[in-house]
């Protein structure tokens, strides 16, 4: 779509009412690991509270679309009770589908509307509104602060999230000239390509360097034209947006006696990842939390908020210590990176960056090096806190310097600033999977289902992982039956029916046949087990 596509709108008829727009545009439902209660558990006991332990608690969804982010919630925690609403009567049949295929229990899908959300749904320790708030009426929005309000648990939580301001006023700006340009079609289809054709058009008639609009524009469509249909529909032509500063979303959550407990990612809370200046005029011009919060939206420009509530009148204590770590697991990425040559480390200083947030760390502690290389070696999965300090223990003997109370407050501290800096990442909840690869490896039901179709599934952090095609049908086999001999021969079938193709320089090429296929299909069933077990892909 180009600039020279832009077409001036022929009046049409308006799009009927009755036909949500996400029955006629379904949104992909993906899953989201800071939704999960894992996350919202550790953070509601980081700072006081006394959440229900995700292996025995109640999840509500609000907004559950086809299931991608609660259905896999359900697999991995059998004996927790899911609840999902929404109101697109196809995706939720869409994703009953996969609760059948899957043969789950322990979820409830629901076509309702959240207006008609009342005490029959009972009460949860965790619920979910995520990629909603901004997107229905003020109505709307009222009722989920009310169903938040009347449907958690004394010690339970919500999380929220929504656009916020003022970073986007200048978006808000590309979004209604997208909504003025395509005001008058009801054509889905005809809608997303007079936006892209609009956004081509500004692109080509605004330069980028004609100042602060100029590379508003542009950085726009960089964003928009990457992202896929449904995302641009939903997001920027939905008829309902809106935008909140901080205090506002606030303000409206009181009314319904609910407070801020967090952000589900608590490194944008710390002021220390600002400049040593502005933290200092942060803390004196803030006061308190909410006034902090809202000056630091000010300076980062903030778009969006993923905002954990609980009960007001809930005891909290956000002063981190010691104490904090006690049942603590660490998991962090951290792998080590060559030294900056411009800056003047010491000759001992080891540096690591952390390959999922590209936070970085410097350090001459041996005892330091020591536990961020263990972290690193042992990612995806997660290290309890007892284990990392009984590896630093044993450097430190090594090293002559063993105080071990003191030892363990300063390991504490230290993983408490990586943990706010958003170097690691800390949870109360073992690992639910496994880097083994088994005699009979297991991939959990949810990726199965979609390696049948799909290069995206789910793994067991609750993360997208994109595979390979010839991983992903390798998956559909790792079902905890099969030894690595049947995930072989099933390859090679697969390969002789056509389901699966060969190719050499781009072209298809014929299976070969037997010590040569053997061979090859070793290998790639031994690639494949090693990518799952280090894409958290494996459970036990």
């Amino acid at each position: 779509m180009t600039a020279e596509n832009m077409q001036s709108n022929e009046s049409n008829e308006s799009l009927d009412a009755s036909k949500y727009s996400y029955d006629i545009v379904p949104y992909p439902s993906h899953p989201f690991r800071q939704t999960h209660p894992e996350r919202l558990h550790a953070i509601s006991r980081m700072f006081g509270m006394s959440p229900a332990e995700i292996t025995q608690c109640r999840v509500l969804e609000i907004g559950c679309a086809g299931g991608g982010n609660i259905i896999p919630m359900a697999e991995t925690l059998p004996e927790s009770q899911f609840v999902g609403i929404d109101l697109s009567q196809r995706q939720i049949e869409s994703a009953l589908s996969s609760v059948e295929k899957l043969g789950l229990t322990n979820i409830e899908l629901k076509h309702l509307d959240v207006m008609d959300v009342d005490q029959s749904l009972g009460k949860f320790d965790y619920i979910i509104c995520h990629g909603v708030f901004s997107w229905v009426p003020p109505d709307a929005q009222d009722k989920i602060l009310a169903v938040c309000r009347d449907h958690l648990n004394p010690q339970g939580v919500a999380l929220v999230s929504y656009n916020t301001l003022p970073g986007w006023r200048l978006r808000g700006a590309i979004r209604d000239m997208m909504s003025y340009h395509v005001r008058n079609l009801s054509d889905p289809t005809k809608k997303i390509q007079q936006a892209r054709a609009l956004l081509e058009f500004l692109a080509s008639s605004v330069s980028a360097e004609t100042g602060a609009y100029g590379k508003m524009i542009h950085s726009e469509l960089n964003l928009l034209k990457n992202q896929t249909d449904n995302y641009l529909y939903h997001d920027h032509l939905e008829m309902n947006n809106y935008q909140f500063y901080f205090h506002q979303f606030i303000e409206q959550a009181n009314k319904h006696n609910l407070q801020y407990l967090a952000e589900s990612h608590i490194a944008t809370m710390w002021t220390g990842n600002f400049a040593k200046d502005v933290a200092q005029t942060l803390e004196r011009v803030a006061p308190d939390i909410i006034q902090r919060e809202q000056y630091a939206d000010f300076v980062r420009n903030r778009m969006f908020r993923q905002t954990i509530l609980c009960a007001k009148g809930t005891k909290l204590d956000r002063a981190l210590n010691e104490n904090t770590l006690n049942g603590s697991w660490i998991n962090s990425p951290m792998r080590m990176i060559e030294k900056d040559p411009a800056k003047n480390f010491p000759e001992n200083t080891v540096s690591f960056r952390n390959l999922q947030t590209n936070q970085g760390l410097n350090t001459s502690d041996p005892l330091m090096i020591t536990a961020i290389e263990y972290l690193g070696d042992q990612f995806p999965l997660a290290v309890s806190f007892d284990d990392l300090l009984a590896r630093v223990q044993t450097k430190a003997e090594e090293l002559g310097n063993v105080e071990m109370s003191q030892l363990r407050r300063a390991m504490a501290n230290n993983m408490i600033h990586l943990a706010v800096g958003g170097v690691v990442e800390l949870s109360y909840t073992p690992n639910r999977f496994t880097r083994e690869i088994s005699v009979k490896p297991k991939t959990s039901g949810v990726a199965r289902l979609q390696a049948a179709s799909v290069d995206r599934l789910t793994n067991a952090r609750h993360e997208i992982i994109k595979l390979d095609d010839l991983t992903r049908h390798i998956v559909t086999m790792i079902d905890g039956e099969k030894t690595h001999h049947e995930i072989r021969n099933g390859l090679k079938d697969m390969l002789h029916n056509g389901k699966l193709t060969m190719r050499k320089d781009g072209e298809p090429m014929p299976a070969p046949n037997g010590e040569m296929l053997e061979k090859i299909a070793t290998e790639a069933v031994a690639k494949a087990m090693q990518r799952l077990s280090k894409a958290a892909m494996l459970i036990s």
